[in-house]
């Protein structure tokens, strides 16, 4: 690690990673306007230069933006701002609305996440289940190997509402991408939610692959239920953390 990239670090929140410091600037900046939808980024290497980082760290940044849906990645071209993405209003806003705004989008995601499986396994391509089912079997392997899988995760929930083929849940998934992003890494460090989360993303990707859109409808609503029972169950931790600290 070089001078710059030490720097970054000691920028960085206590325990974040440096790619996590670069993949909040880089959407910041992106929310801001810097780069317009259909925009190239700048190469790999001008971008970790003007960073202060590693050229593999600046990767594994994008990699995760792309996840959440901010970016795509095309081999041999470049790195472009995704056009579906939160406008800088509505980015603001959820800035602004503190944690329950997690809470707030743990319940949209049960409203809809269970259509949106219920659909894929109606409507999805032969190659989408397929790619659903790889990934969820990609997440079982890295979770033994001690990995969160926040990007896979999040790129699994991605190739669903692709899959369903309704253009306006997928804008209306891909317009909070980065919150989903910021909301899952602070639910990665929950051991028993990992866990869990790797079980139902199994038996969803079967459930899709085997076209059963109520079986696939039902598994994501308890994947969901499970989802708002735990955010608000750190939400509730951190409350009293802070109550605490204030006496």
């Amino acid at each position: 690690m070089d001078g710059m990239e030490k720097t970054l670090v000691r920028r960085a929140p206590p325990g974040a990673r440096v790619f996590q410091t670069l993949s909040d600037d880089l959407m910041q900046r992106i929310r801001a306007g810097e780069w317009l939808p259909g925009e190239r980024l700048p190469s790999i290497s001008q971008l970790a230069l003007r960073m202060g980082a590693s050229a593999g760290s600046v990767r594994e940044a994008l990699r995760s933006l792309e996840s959440a849906g901010m970016v795509r990645i095309e081999h041999g071209r470049g790195v472009f701002v995704s056009g579906e993405r939160a406008s800088p209003q509505l980015a603001t806003h959820f800035d602004d609305a503190g944690r329950g705004i997690f809470v707030a989008l743990a319940e949209a995601r049960r409203l809809l996440e269970p259509e949106l499986a219920a659909l894929a396994a109606e409507r999805g391509s032969e190659a989408e289940l397929q790619e659903i089912g790889a990934l969820a079997q990609q997440m079982e392997r890295e979770s033994r190997s001690g990995s969160t899988f926040v990007e896979s995760d999040l790129r699994f929930h991605r190739l669903i509402a692709q899959a369903a083929h309704n253009p306006i849940l997928e804008g209306m998934m891909a317009s909070v991408g980065d919150l989903l992003l910021q909301s899952r890494r602070r639910v990665a460090m929950e051991p028993s939610l990992t866990n869990r989360t790797v079980r139902y993303h199994l038996l969803i990707a079967e459930a899709i692959g085997n076209r059963s859109a109520a079986q696939a409808r039902l598994i994501m609503l308890a994947h969901m239920n499970d989802m708002v029972e735990s955010v608000l169950a750190i939400e509730s931790r951190s409350q009293e953390s802070g109550e605490r600290s204030e006496a």
